[in-house]
C-alpha cells in the first residue's frame, strides 16, 4: 500500500464509525443514508469490483439471517436487516479495499486508542496473514503430487492433520513473534514512520457520512 493510504486510514475510521452509528440502529433506510456508498462507489471506483466480490461472499451469511427471520413472518425486518447489512457492509470493504493491517493499527493509533488494541489488532492480523500463507503452501504442496480432496475418509485425516499442524505453527509462530519482539524492546506501542497529514478526501467521506443522520425521504 502506498504512502498516502496509510494516512487516510484513521479519517475513514470515524467515516465507517459515523455511519455505523447512523445506520444500525435506525428502524427505517432513509435516501441520506445512500449518500456515502454512491460516493464512495463513484470514488473509489477503482476497487469496486474488489469490494462487490468481497460483499456477495459475505452476503451468504447475511441472506441465512434474514431467511431466518422471513420464515417467523418479520419480511419487513428481514428487508431492513438485509439493507442495512449490505449498506454498512459495502461502506467498510470499499472505504478498507485495500487496505493492510499496518494502516488500519496506524489509523488506531491516530484515533488515541488504547496502546494494547492497536497492538493486539496488528498482531493478529500479522498471525492471521502467517496462517494465509501456510495455507497456501498445503494446497500447493496437493497439486503438485496430484492429490484433489473429496469426500472420504482419506481427504478427512488430511485435512484433520494439517488443522492440527496448522494450530501447532500457530503457537509456534506466536511464540517466535512474542520472543522477537521482546529482544527489539516492545513496549506495548506499535512505532510508524508516517507523520500525520490531514486527508481531506477522507475527511470528505466523514462528512457525508454525518448526512446519514438526517431522516429525510425513507425508504424502508
Amino acid at each position: 500500500m502506498d504512502n498516502q493510504t496509510r494516512t487516510t486510514c484513521a479519517e475513514r475510521l470515524i467515516a465507517l464509525l459515523l455511519y455505523s452509528i447512523a445506520v444500525a440502529p435506525s428502524d427505517h433506510i432513509y435516501a441520506s443514508a445512500l449518500a456515502l456508498p454512491i460516493a464512495l462507489g463513484v470514488a473509489l471506483r477503482s476497487d469496486l469490483l474488489i469490494t462487490l466480490k468481497r460483499l456477495i461472499a459475505l452476503n451468504i451469511f447475511i441472506l441465512v439471517l434474514a431467511a431466518s427471520l422471513a420464515l417467523e413472518g418479520q419480511n419487513d425486518l428481514a428487508l431492513l436487516v438485509f439493507a442495512r447489512s449490505n449498506l454498512i457492509l459495502f461502506v467498510s470493504l470499499a472505504l478498507f479495499a485495500r487496505a493492510d493491517s499496518l494502516s488500519v493499527a496506524a489509523g488506531f493509533s491516530r484515533l488515541r486508542a488504547p496502546k494494547k488494541l492497536v497492538a493486539a489488532l496488528f498482531f493478529s492480523a500479522k498471525i492471521a496473514h502467517l496462517l494465509k500463507a501456510e495455507f497456501k503452501r498445503f494446497k500447493r504442496a496437493l497439486y503438485l503430487r496430484g492429490y484433489k480432496l473429496k469426500a472420504n475418509m482419506t481427504s478427512y485425516r488430511l485435512i484433520a492433520s494439517f488443522t492440527g499442524l496448522l494450530l501447532i505453527r500457530c503457537f509456534d509462530r506466536a511464540e517466535a513473534l512474542k520472543k522477537t519482539m521482546i529482544l527489539r524492546g516492545f513496549n506495548g506501542e506499535i512505532p510508524t514512520l508516517n507523520k500525520p497529514r490531514l486527508a481531506l478526501a477522507s475527511l470528505a467521506f466523514a462528512a457525508i457520512a454525518a448526512l446519514s443522520f438526517l431522516p429525510f425521504f425513507p425508504l424502508l
